[in-house]
């Protein structure tokens, strides 16, 4: 079974698009960090560099799965020629 070169840049921009997002999502919120001296939840707490750090990866990693998405999505150009017989049906 063989998958198109199509095929395969939709689910990896899938992917991608779905893992970049959900991992922004959970950098932006940061749920696990608390700040009691600050805010009692944890969107009041600063981010440290790491958290930035992975932030802008996951961002990274989002806007390529958008960039594969919109690749998969062109059409494929046929020329004439690689048609053969059935390209000339008028």
């Amino acid at each position: 079974m063989s998958f198109s070169q199509k095929t395969i840049q939709l689910y990896l921009g899938l992917v991608l698009t779905c893992a970049g997002g959900l991992g922004s999502v959970v950098m932006f919120l940061q749920p696990w960090r608390s700040c009691p001296e600050i805010d009692d939840s944890s969107a009041g707490c600063p981010a440290t560099s790491q958290d930035s750090t992975l932030l802008g990866i996951a961002l990274a990693v989002f806007v390529a799965g958008i960039v594969l998405l919109i690749v998969s999505s062109r059409p494929v150009k046929v020329f004439p020629d690689e048609i053969g017989q059935f390209g000339k049906l008028d």
